[in-house]
C-alpha cells in the first residue's frame, strides 16, 4: 500500500450530504448511488467549480462518530460561500494518506485492506475526525484517488 503520514490544519468543506447506516456493507451500496445521483442532478459540476484550495479534487467525507447519526458528504475544500450546500470543518488532524490508481470500484477493497491489514499493525489508531476519499481525476474507470484516514499514535489521547 502506498501511503504517507501528513499533518493538516482544519479543512473547510462544502457539499451535499446523506445519512449513513451503521454497517460498512450497506454504506458500500448507498454511497455509489449518491455519487450517480449527484452527477445527474448537477451537484458535482457545481462543487467542482468551487474548488480553490491546495486540496484539489472531489471529496467523499464520512462522518462516523459516537452519535447514531452518521453522514456522508460529496464535497470540496473551498474558501467560497456555501450557497445551496452545507458546510463543515474537518478538524486539525494527522492523516495516513493512501494513494491508488485504477477503477473506482477497487476503492472499497483498499478501504477494507487499510482497516483490516494496515491499521492493526501500524502503531496508529483512528482519531476522532471524518475519513476522506479524495478523487484526483474524474474518470471512474481509471481514476487516481487518495483515502485520508485520521490517526493518532496508539496510547495517545486525541
Amino acid at each position: 500500500m502506498n501511503y504517507r503520514i501528513e499533518n493538516r490544519e482544519a479543512i473547510r468543506v462544502v457539499g451535499k450530504k446523506i445519512p449513513l447506516k451503521s454497517t460498512l456493507e450497506e454504506n458500500f451500496r448507498i454511497t455509489p448511488k449518491f455519487w450517480r445521483e449527484s452527477a445527474m442532478d448537477g451537484t458535482i459540476e457545481k462543487l467542482a467549480a468551487m474548488m480553490d484550495t491546495d486540496i484539489y479534487g472531489l471529496m467523499g467525507v464520512s462522518v462516523c462518530n459516537e452519535k447514531d447519526e452518521w453522514e456522508y458528504y460529496i464535497a470540496v475544500a473551498t474558501t467560497k460561500a456555501a450557497g445551496e450546500f452545507e458546510e463543515m470543518v474537518v478538524p486539525n488532524s494527522t492523516w495516513a494518506v493512501f494513494y491508488e490508481e485504477g477503477p473506482v470500484i477497487k476503492m472499497q477493497e483498499l478501504e477494507t485492506k487499510i482497516v483490516t491489514q494496515w491499521l492493526p499493525t501500524s502503531g496508529y489508531e483512528y482519531a476522532e475526525a471524518p475519513e476522506i476519499e479524495l478523487y484526483l481525476n474524474p474518470d471512474p474507470a481509471q481514476t487516481k484517488y487518495e483515502i485520508w484516514l485520521p490517526i493518532v499514535r496508539k496510547g495517545r489521547t486525541q
